[in-house]
């Protein structure tokens, strides 16, 4: 290696990059894609435990994730993890969790959404640990955890008293333990939380799938490509559309888009279409 080529990567040059790039490192998985940049990215990554005070899993890194290895990743801490983010990681335990919330008192925000192996039993377990004596966790959500009834909340709820530090709550309208989404129409934003009339789950109330806004029978409505889906007018003419059917995917659901060219990101076959028609997005129409 050239001398310019080994004083480009002094650790202290190193250090300095990587606390630019840093805040804008957003999952596990871009962490460990700049430790495969260089030699020196990867001694730096493993070696500052800064970087890993905030754990976040999700795709494509979420099938794959088990108990040891989120041992041995939030383990890199040193014990100051204080954000620990699994989204359907569903290789993840309760005897996994509770062993990373033993090592890390510090977790402000957990957050196990759509964790499948999890059970209340398991989260309660782990809230009661995260709030005793001076630790403050702050946020749970558990969303896609299965089994939770009003008594797991209730109990949860004795930890965590703030409003909504939990994400999950008792549905008005139906008694289930569901999310309760936010209306972001400005006429429910000026009542009070409990009292608007468009509280309620997903199940109750119909809302728009990309901005929550509640859709009464006054309200224009659109369907969306997903399949069940609906969506405001104004999120409905924003949205890239299918170019045969003119119906658009929600944001949570645009991985399903067919053939999605590199050059024209709106070019796409809704799934429904790509099967009907047996044609590529890339292809022209007739």
């Amino acid at each position: 290696m050239r001398s310019e080529e080994k004083e480009q990567w002094r650790p202290e040059l190193v250090h300095k990059m990587l606390m630019v790039v840093f805040p804008y490192l957003h999952s596990l998985y871009e962490l460990l894609s700049m430790s495969g940049v260089t030699p020196a990215f990867r001694n730096a990554i493993r070696e500052q435990t800064l970087l890993w005070e905030k754990v976040v899993v999700e795709q494509p890194l979420s099938s794959r994730l088990t108990d040891d290895i989120l041992w041995e990743f939030t383990s890199k801490s040193a014990g100051k993890l204080n954000t620990l983010i699994l989204r359907k990681c569903s290789g993840v335990t309760n005897q996994g969790l509770r062993r990373v919330v033993d090592a890390n008192p510090l977790i402000k925000k957990l957050i196990v959404t759509g964790c499948t192996e999890l059970a209340p039993e398991g989260i309660i377990a782990c809230v009661e640990s995260l709030t005793k004596k001076d630790h403050k966790l702050e946020t749970l959500h558990i969303n896609g955890v299965p089994g939770f009834t009003n008594d797991h909340l209730s109990a949860l709820s004795t930890y965590l008293p703030q409003e909504g530090a939990i994400d999950l709550e008792v549905c008005p309208q139906c008694d289930q333990v569901r999310m309760i989404p936010p209306c972001s129409r400005e006429s429910c934003k000026c009542e009070g939380r409990n009292e608007r009339e468009c509280r309620g789950c997903w199940y109750c109330v119909p809302r728009c799938m990309e901005c929550a806004v509640c859709l009464g029978p006054d309200n224009e409505a659109e369907e969306a490509a997903c399949g069940g889906d609906v969506l405001c007018l104004e999120c409905f003419q924003a949205l890239p559309k299918c170019r045969f059917c003119n119906k658009p995917y929600c944001t949570s659901h645009s991985s399903l888009r067919q053939e999605n060219t590199a050059t024209d990101s709106a070019m796409f076959a809704c799934q429904a279409c790509h099967y009907m028609t047996g044609t590529s997005a890339s292809e022209p129409l007739e």
